[in-house]
């Protein structure tokens, strides 16, 4: 028997400490709900979630510059809207103002709301923005949307020109030759409405695009779920079992402390004896 070096109460100890560090890590995962907190849980496992961590959150900005390109898109074709029914309203009254039902007074007021119009049309092709950027005044005729998570992976928008010259509709005067201005409206109407039905195209393949990156961030969570979730059942059995342990292995550690009285108890015993 032995007492300078307790093997026994140094293995309980050691039982102790192993079981500390396993509670604590599984506390740590449940508190997290992450399997892999750091490199040192898991090195491989690590590495492969970091990089997955950089392509979710990529894909993620990917849809967020798509749904930003979608709001972009149909701003541009509310306003274009809004433009076609003033160019349909100043084609009406060139119709009026060609019939001699309507006296010259009237068809001067007719005229005067036809300039109006064309004021306010000018005004929606200068004034239409998005996020402070102009749409309709020509200077949005290449404009370029990242949809995807690697370089060049862009969606091309180009979006015509509305202001009164690109429209030919400057100085209408529905009065004075109302031929020409019918011919004019009536351009005018077509190239709006091409406008439009291209918004309208490239608002469908931005949603496609958006549908395929839902699909496969959701695809790419999942997968990285699967790697760095904390998994709760066995997570709190390990928990509890650690738990039963450690405290198994601190009564073995007190235990073992009491064996060198054993010791002191026979030297004590001889030395009576030898009294």
């Amino acid at each position: 028997m032995k007492i300078n070096t307790n093997m026994a109460a140094q293995a309980a100890g050691l039982s102790v400490i192993k079981n500390e560090r396993f509670t604590h890590e599984a506390m740590h995962r449940l508190s997290t709900g992450i399997k892999i907190n750091s490199a040192t849980d898991d090195a491989a496992g690590w590495t492969i979630s970091s990089k997955m961590t950089t392509n979710l959150q990529s894909m993620q900005q990917a849809l967020r510059n798509t749904h930003n390109g979608i709001s972009m898109l149909e701003t541009a074709a509310s306003a274009a809207t809004e433009m076609g029914n003033m160019v349909q309203r100043a084609r009406e009254l060139t119709l009026q103002g060609i019939s001699d039902s309507s006296t010259p007074a009237q068809k001067a007021m007719m005229q005067n709301e036809v300039d109006e119009m064309l004021k306010a049309i000018q005004n929606i092709a200068h004034d239409t923005q998005y996020n402070n950027i102009n749409l309709l005044d020509g200077s949005s005729a290449s404009m370029h949307i990242q949809v995807g998570t690697l370089a060049g992976q862009t969606f091309d928008v180009s979006i015509s020109s509305l202001t009164l010259e690109a429209l030919n509709l400057d100085g209408l005067d529905i009065i004075s030759n109302p031929s020409e201005a019918l011919a004019k409206t009536d351009a005018a109407v077509t190239a709006i409405t091409n406008a439009q039905a291209k918004f309208g195209v490239d608002v469908g393949l931005l949603n496609q695009s958006l549908e395929t990156l839902m699909t496969g961030s959701l695809s790419f969570e999942a997968a990285r779920g699967r790697i760095i979730d904390a998994d709760y059942a066995s997570d709190t059995t390990t928990l509890a079992s650690k738990t039963i342990m450690g405290q198994a292995a601190i009564a073995m550690v007190s235990q073992a402390n009491q064996r060198p009285t054993t010791v002191h108890h026979l030297l004590k015993m001889e030395g009576s004896k030898q009294l």
